[in-house]
């Protein structure tokens, strides 16, 4: 369990290290002394290997730092781990920062840090874009919710982690922007495979297609990173869920809801990922998305 002392800009909590979080702290175990909660045993013991040092729940971390992460499934669970029993919000001190990197909902986020700014404790969104492999590299991008002054403050921090952080605006803009970008992911993949399909049924070998593609205008991070690295490699595994790209789209589309926007492609995508989703199931990798393509068309995709 954690130990007592005083709090150190070397000190930094880190709460969720699972398919995301591991390699964001890993960036961070490198310079500071980690204070790490996680459900899972086996999440906690790696760190722990590493020489972080493991806590009982969010509130005994937030005894020990001022600056906390957080990398969770979803905002709900969020709102859990700072207000509910053995919550952040039991213990931080005063001043202290919470960094939400959850890809959460803009709404909820605003929430929490209505009721935290009454204790006078930062609530920040900084949501991630570019996968575990951009995690580790250094180069993911980092969306950042908040004030101008509290951007500032925890930047050094932010980059520890990338060199590619940005401020998105008002808290929740960050959020705002992740599921904006996750939806257009979605639609670009479909379109892209979508198109590959078309080639290779037209007789075109998928690598050449590939190949040229990434070099012209129709190019995208499906055409530059999926198809290459996960699909056409035979490898099969992104490191995302149908069912997290399901939810990611689905935070979109309650925010083009709430302000009246009609997102077409967004939901033809968000069907067509149904389409695999009730065959494979919400735990299925993203790249079975190919499959459900090669059963619609017939073009055999992968090698």
């Amino acid at each position: 369990t954690c130990s007592s002392g005083d709090f150190f800009m070397d000190k930094i909590g880190f709460i969720g290290l699972g398919n995301m979080g591991r390699p964001l702290a890993e960036r961070l175990i490198k310079k500071y002394k980690l204070y790490a909660y996680d459900l899972a045993k086996t999440n906690l013991q790696y760190f722990t290997d590493k020489g972080a040092v493991a806590c009982s729940s969010p509130s005994e971390v937030a005894s020990k730092v001022n600056q906390i992460f957080l990398c969770l499934p979803t905002s709900s669970i969020v709102e859990t781990v700072v207000n509910g029993d053995n919550g952040i919000a039991i213990s931080a001190k005063k001043g202290a920062y919470i960094i939400d990197m959850t890809t959460g909902e803009p709404e909820i986020t605003r929430k929490i840090s209505d009721k935290l700014k009454e204790k006078e404790i930062n609530f920040i969104d900084a949501p991630v874009s570019g996968g575990p492999k951009g995690a580790y590299h250094g180069n993911i991008a980092i969306m950042i919710g908040g004030t101008e002054e509290q951007f500032t403050k925890i930047k050094p921090i932010m980059d520890d982690i990338s060199s590619n952080i940005f401020y998105a605006g008002k808290i929740g803009s960050g959020h705002s922007i992740k599921a904006g970008n996750n939806l257009l992911n979605l639609i670009c993949r479909m379109a892209t495979f979508e198109v590959i399909s078309l080639l290779v049924k037209d007789g075109v070998d998928p690598k050449k297609a590939v190949e040229i593609i990434q070099k012209s205008s129709g190019r995208n991070y499906a055409i530059e990173i999926t198809l290459p690295d996960n699909i056409l490699s035979g490898k099969m595994v992104q490191g995302f869920s149908t069912g997290l790209m399901k939810k990611d789209a689905g935070v979109a589309t309650k925010i083009a809801n709430s302000n009246n926007v009609d997102i077409p492609l967004g939901k033809l995508s968000q069907e067509l990922l149904e389409n695999t989703i009730d065959e494979f199931g919400e735990n299925a990798d993203m790249s079975i998305v190919a499959l459900t393509y090669e059963k619609l068309t017939g073009a055999k995709i992968r090698p």
